[in-house]
């Protein structure tokens, strides 16, 4: 039984995807953002212009195990980006399994909310700025880390702020799709290579962290981490650009919306706004008749009486 709800429910969102991939303007964007990325990967001079986002998702990767420590009452001691775009955070105290844990998947979940923000392309400069704003808070308070790590993430908070004061909104739409696509790409194939430096035997990474703390293989976080980080970006993709409810699941059951086909919403204005006049003058008739039929119930009472006297 739950095998097939659960089967049930998949087929329905991935019918959900594939009807937001062919009629949403901004999927087919992000689409098309995330082949030009999967190309220029491999490519070693194409892949320079995506070495900023790849330290930009190294920044917020860091950021949520910052966050999460200090959540927890631990205490922030550095944030540091290296140039082949690993992280480091350094913290004491707070609990240590949900620091660890926060990295890739609070990366994830920030990737989601990037999805969910984009489908308004007029909150995408505020949210620029907020972003911006947050990763020279950062810089100032916890970039420490050395020169290259204080400069990486200056450059990148002042260019996300520069981005939305001085772009138009198109451009600060496209860049933040631009985010989000590169956050949840980098987030799923990040773990990816958690999952082979697992295999290898790797020993500094968050999975192993939590294979000294909890005795789970690292192999098993990493594989966790990767199936909850697919199932937070299809959820986000799934919520956020799903099709609306049609105008004939409302369950409405007056007289007024009977008279309107299901066809109505995509005819001419015209036709509609007389369909919705009918059905307005035939709502009158029946209800005039209605009143009628009344006035001859409370009228034969009398009649009879009146008969009887007689």
């Amino acid at each position: 039984m739950i095998k097939k709800a659960a089967g049930a429910h998949a087929r329905v969102v991935a019918t959900d995807l594939l009807h937001a991939v062919k009629n949403e303007r901004t999927v087919q964007i992000m689409l098309l953002i995330l082949i030009v990325s999967l190309i220029c990967w491999k490519m070693p001079f194409a892949n320079i212009f995506l070495y900023p986002f790849k330290l930009f998702v190294t920044t917020v990767h860091e950021a949520c195990h910052a966050l999460v420590a200090r959540l927890t009452g631990g205490n922030v001691q550095m944030i540091s980006i290296a140039p082949d775009e690993s992280g480091l955070t350094l913290s004491a105290g707070g609990i240590r399994p949900l620091i660890s844990m926060a990295g890739y998947l609070g990366t994830a979940m920030f990737g989601g909310m990037l999805i969910w923000w984009g489908k308004r392309p007029a909150d995408a400069r505020f949210i620029l700025q907020m972003i911006g704003t947050v990763i020279l808070a950062l810089t100032v308070f916890y970039g420490g880390g050395g020169p290259f790590s204080f400069v990486s993430m200056l450059f990148i908070g002042a260019a996300i702020l520069w981005v939305s004061r001085k772009a138009n909104d198109a451009i600060c739409h496209m860049f933040l799709l631009m985010l989000a696509v590169q956050t949840t790409l980098n987030s799923v194939l990040d773990i990816q290579t958690l999952f082979l430096a697992s295999v290898m035997g790797v020993q500094h990474s968050d999975a192993r962290n939590m294979e000294a703390m909890t005795g789970v293989p690292a192999i098993v976080w990493s594989i966790l981490w990767g199936a909850i980080a697919v199932c937070i970006l299809v959820f986000s993709l799934w919520v956020s650009y799903r099709p609306q409810a049609r105008a004939g699941n409302t369950g409405s059951d007056s007289s007024v919306t009977a008279g309107l086909t299901a066809n109505s919403a995509s005819t001419d204005p015209i036709l509609l706004e007389q369909e919705l006049e009918s059905s307005l003058a035939d709502l009158k008739l029946n209800t005039a008749a209605a009143g009628s039929e009344g006035q001859k119930i409370k009228i034969k009472p009398k009649e009879e009486k009146e008969k009887k006297k007689k």
